[in-house]
């Protein structure tokens, strides 16, 4: 999820939880809470300021007195009202301005908690969401939280180990908190179940949202600073801005995908080799075709005979491949992040190390429509008695997406044993078309049918088709 959305998901599991429009807590533990997020003390003031700017009728509804002291700038870290205030503070609360402040800021209060939650090094979508639930119920000052995200990074980093670190912690509140732990968990469910391949694109994906970070301007600091942010970092080493950072590039995309457990995290290529090899994922073979989302190692020495063996030195997370041709996006490629292309077995190949996607799928690939036979294949087909008869047959081939009459004149061609089969072209009809469904080529039918131009075919232009 992005950002917005994340806010949008958890802001309403605290909405759950808090207030609504017109709420007013008079003490909240020695100040006034108000609105959908029981916004406290000086918080509170803040957002009622914001609606009289917005609300015209402000100062009727509020009486003079109070009017006059929220429009001050008077401070409510210690501030309790009475009934009668209360009153008068969910009116304004409830108008139209009232509640359009409320929702812009619901949602700037949620996103800026999953800023400071993703500040500690939390990327798991359901754990983001459990973290700014906590901290709104908590206060913006709590240093809990911080200690409960550095807990759950020790382990899996998802909304279970932050529920699991909260017990651990903290005895308050738990009640909710385990509330929000089976909510946070059953709506992430429901968003994580993807295929291997989706799992592969989102990784692709992540990678190429980094595109033109670079040295020069220091927007590569906050891929450095996501690989720092989770604990233990691996041999104990933070990555220094200055640093080569390939291998770092690599591991910020596991992180930052939430699919660290298999891309690997390491900030020395080396290093990170070891790690697939003892996890049974190195693939030495250059030959080797890989898929999108899998990890290539580069050697600048490699002499292009025999199998390159020596240390690696640059890193990069492969795109996908094309006609041979493998793209890659690295980091630290220039000092920044950038593609390169690459053959398959080419030169300074080392080798790939190989994400387990499968075991993180939650969901099976779906099986690849059948290739479509071509007309004569079908019309064999037919001649042997496999498609019915009369309507039954036309029925069934149209079903299939098979032109019933291109079928019936290759029937024939077979029938009438002359071996000649033909197609009249029809309108928006190409000859590579035409090719690919008579299970011929091209020059096959340019030759036959002598055509000079094989872009130029007419509507009604009989065709041989061999």
């Amino acid at each position: 999820m992005k950002i917005n959305e994340l806010a949008v998901t958890a802001a309403g599991i605290i909405f759950d939880n808090e207030g609504n429009y017109g709420s007013v807590n008079k003490n909240d533990n020695g100040a006034v809470s108000v609105g959908r997020l029981q916004w406290h003390g000086g918080r509170a003031a803040a957002l009622l300021k914001k609606i009289i700017s917005a609300e015209p009728d402000a100062e009727s509804i509020l009486g003079g007195a109070l009017y006059g002291e929220i429009t001050g700038g008077a401070n409510w870290a210690a501030r309790i009202v009475t009934a009668a205030e209360a009153a008068k503070l969910k009116a304004i609360l409830t108008t139209k301005a009232g509640k359009a402040a409320q929702d812009e800021q619901a949602i700037a209060d949620v996103e800026s908690y999953i800023r400071k939650g993703q500040s500690y090094g939390l990327t798991d979508a359901g754990a983001l969401i459990y973290f700014a639930d906590g901290v709104n119920q908590y206060g913006t000052a709590s240093a809990l939280w911080k200690t409960i995200a550095a807990e759950a990074l020790k382990g899996a980093g998802d909304v279970r180990a932050m529920y699991e670190a909260t017990i651990k912690h903290t005895n308050k509140y738990l009640t909710r908190r385990k509330k929000v732990y089976e909510k946070a968990a059953a709506m992430q469910e429901k968003e994580d179940t993807m295929t291997e391949k989706q799992l592969r694109e989102k990784a692709v994906n992540t990678a190429k949202a980094w595109t033109g970070c670079k040295e020069s301007n220091g927007t590569h600091k906050k891929i450095i600073d996501l690989y720092n942010s989770v604990k233990p970092l691996p041999r104990g080493y933070a990555v220094k801005y200055n640093d080569a950072w390939c291998a770092t590039f690599v591991s910020a995309v596991g992180i930052a995908a939430g699919l660290s457990r298999i891309i690997l995290r390491e900030c020395g290529c080396g290093a990170m080799i070891d790690l697939y090899k003892a996890a049974g994922r190195w693939q030495e073979n250059d030959a080797y075709v890989p898929s999108a989302g899998d990890v290539v190692f580069y050697d600048w020495q490699d002499t292009g005979r025999g199998d390159n063996t020596g240390y690696p030195d640059h890193v990069g997370l492969v795109c996908g491949v094309s006609d041979s041709t493998i793209k890659v996006i690295e980091g630290n490629k220039n000092d920044a992040v950038e593609y390169r292309d690459l053959p398959v077995n080419g030169r300074y190949i080392r080798g790939y190390g190989l994400p387990d996607y499968k075991s993180m799928a939650t969901e099976p690939e779906e099986p690849a429509a059948p290739a479509k036979k071509s007309i004569a294949e079908v019309a064999r087909e037919v001649k042997a008695g496999k498609w019915g008869n009369g309507a039954d047959r036309k029925q069934r081939l149209e079903a299939e997406g098979y032109n019933y009459a291109e079928v019936q004149a290759a029937v024939n061609a077979l029938m009438n044993g002359s071996g000649v089969a033909t197609y009249t072209v029809k309108r928006g009809d190409t000859l590579s078309e035409i090719a690919r469904k008579h299970n011929t080529t091209v020059a096959a039918l340019a030759k036959l049918n002598n055509i000079k131009n094989v872009n130029v075919i007419n509507v009604g232009q009989v065709l041989k088709l061999r």
